[in-house]
Parts: structure tokens; sequence; C-alpha cells
């Protein structure tokens, strides 16, 4: 169980290799505490943090659920207008957070 998100991507247009942001309209963050159950329509996801440049700030990043290869950038955004995904998001950061966070479903051959 976890959270729904929607997705957002620019057009037509896919940069993400195949990700699964490139087909699903919503992705399930299995790893926030909801009510929302991952299917072929909405799959499996979680919500991380990157620290991609070592000492740099961290980076909020949503990732499919199981994916073991470095993922990249793929184009597209994931949000949600419920408090929890801002919440976990604020306690990820461990500051105030409001927004979309980028989708890192990209992964070159």
């Amino acid at each position: 169980m976890g959270i729904q998100v929607s997705v957002f991507r620019h057009g037509n247009y896919d940069c993400t290799n195949g990700g699964i942001s490139s087909k699903a309209t919503e992705l399930c963050l299995v790893n926030l505490p909801g009510s929302a159950e991952p299917s072929e329509d909405c799959p499996a996801a979680r919500l991380i943090v990157r620290t991609p440049f070592g000492d740099s700030k961290p980076l909020l990043t949503i990732v499919p659920d199981g994916e073991e290869r470095w993922t990249m950038f793929g184009g597209n955004y994931a949000a949600c207008s419920g408090n929890g995904f801002s919440d976990a998001c604020s306690k990820l950061l461990g500051h105030k957070f409001y927004g979309a966070v980028a989708i890192h479903d990209r992964v070159e051959s």
C-alpha cells in the first residue's frame, strides 16, 4: 500500500528510454503509508533521497520499485495534492517542501 501520485510529462515526447513514466499516468509510492495499491496502470515506485555529488544538498527523486541499476531523470515529474506526499517529502529533506518531484526512470542500455 502507498500513496498514488500523478505523472506530468511534456506533450508526446519520451526521453525516459521506455521508463515506467513513459506509459503510466500514475505511480504508487510503495514506501509511503497510504491506501493506494500498485497495478499495471499505476506501477510501484519509491520516493528516495540522493546526494549525487557527495556533499551536495539532498535531492528528492522517484525511482521504479525494485530497480537495481542506476537511474536518471527522463524528463517527467510526479506530484500529489494530498498532504501525505508533501509531508513525506518534507520529512525526507528536513525542511518544508511543496511541488513536483523528478522521476528518475531512465536507464541506459
